[in-house]
């Protein structure tokens, strides 16, 4: 083979290897800012929820007293704050993950320390839901406790994060994203 062929043969393997990267990231950049859309979607339903339904919610669920209910207002509001200041914030740091990630050349150590604050957000949120859950055992009776255990699997989502109820009662159940 002559050397004019190894360089027409070199030339389209590196045209369909780019083809095949930017291919790539284009398809990682489209499902990120898709997954980023529905994520918001998700936010703004939780977040618009009033939190009169939530009370309601857990009163029907758990048969819940006037005083567990003002309690449980108290214990909702606290975490209510504190969720979703660590959610917002692990939305910024994902988003500049993936930024930083899009650049030229990434800064790995940079990308490790967002990994890591990453991380703390979500074990810090870990923790505010247990006090959460913690708190609200508290003001249960024993049956209650049963119930509210079982509540809180059901809420659970593949993130394991905490979906608060829709508005919708159906079949038994409070419909849950």
């Amino acid at each position: 083979m002559n050397d004019t062929n190894k360089y027409r043969i070199l030339i389209w393997i590196i045209v369909i290897l780019i083809a095949t990267n930017l291919s790539t990231i284009g398809s990682f950049y489209y499902h990120r800012i898709t997954e980023s859309k529905v994520t918001e979607t998700k936010l703004e339903e939780q977040t618009n929820i009033p939190g009169e339904q939530r009370t309601r919610f857990f009163r029907d669920e758990l048969n819940l007293d006037a005083d567990q209910i003002d309690q449980f207002r108290e214990i909702n509001r606290t975490f209510n704050r504190t969720a979703r200041n660590i959610e917002t914030n692990l939305a910024q740091l994902r988003e500049n993950l993936i930024r930083e990630l899009g650049t030229q050349n990434p800064d790995s150590s940079h990308l490790n320390r967002m990994a890591v604050e990453i991380g703390n957000n979500h074990r810090e949120l870990k923790q505010v839901t247990t006090t959460f859950y913690l708190d609200m055992k508290k003001i249960c009776t024993a049956e209650q406790q049963a119930k509210l255990h079982g509540i809180f699997q059901s809420m659970l989502n593949k993130d394991n994060q905490i979906n608060l109820p829709r508005s919708g009662f159906q079949g038994g159940r409070w419909r849950n994203q």
